[in-house]
């Protein structure tokens, strides 16, 4: 008996994990460049709006794009995007290149702000870059499905949404959630805490206006 509800639970685990990836490759456009990379991006309509903000604040901070061409090897960028809409773009850009790794901060821009601000460059964080990196990873930044393929919205008109760009291993792929902290599913709440893990190890380095 303990053994065939061993069974079941397996089965139910396996039959989860094909329906939601299943449900991820049909909301997803996967590309395999010349080059052997790989770029994934979602067939959903949030996506040529929203990168139409991201690559106008990534030209101002002079930040190629990440689809456009394979890192080398071992080297990966990722970058999360914050705001939208009413809320000035912020994100953050965190890179390691030749084994070294450096940290951006793109800031949301104001009236007022003057131009040397728009672009913060980091000292390392709190738990050192491997270990950003690991409690990064730990919560999901390179395996989080898009928002949209699992029917997780807020269905919140305005507000906050939170993009992901990863480079890493010839591959590329982003996702994005809508206003996180109003959706029930678990993937939102990670999206949260990995803003705030970004958040948590350059404070006090970020600016406060």
């Amino acid at each position: 008996m303990r053994a065939l509800l061993l069974f079941a639970l397996l089965l139910l685990s396996f039959c989860s994990s094909y329906v939601s990836e299943t449900a991820q490759k049909k909301h997803t456009s996967v590309v395999e460049r010349p080059d052997n990379f790989q770029v994934t991006i979602p067939k959903e309509t949030w996506e040529p709006i929203y990168f139409k903000d991201i690559d106008e604040r990534a030209a101002i901070a002079r930040l190629p794009s990440l689809r456009h061409a394979a890192l080398p090897k071992d080297d990966l960028e990722t970058r999360l995007w914050i705001g939208f809409g009413l809320t000035a773009l912020r994100g953050f850009d965190l890179k390691r290149s030749a084994g070294h790794w450096q940290a951006t901060y793109i800031q949301g821009i104001n009236p007022g702000l003057p131009r040397s601000e728009y672009q913060i460059t980091l000292r390392p964080p709190k738990s050192g870059w491997e270990g950003l990196w690991r409690r990064l990873s730990d919560k999901g930044l390179l395996s989080l499905p898009d928002a949209r393929s699992l029917g997780c919205e807020s269905d919140v008109l305005d507000g906050v949404s939170y993009v992901v760009e990863n480079s890493i291993d010839r591959s590329y792929r982003t996702y994005m959630y809508d206003n996180p902290q109003f959706a029930k599913c678990k993937e939102a709440k990670q999206v949260i805490e990995i803003a705030n893990i970004f958040d948590d190890e350059f404070d006090p380095q970020l600016p406060r206006h």
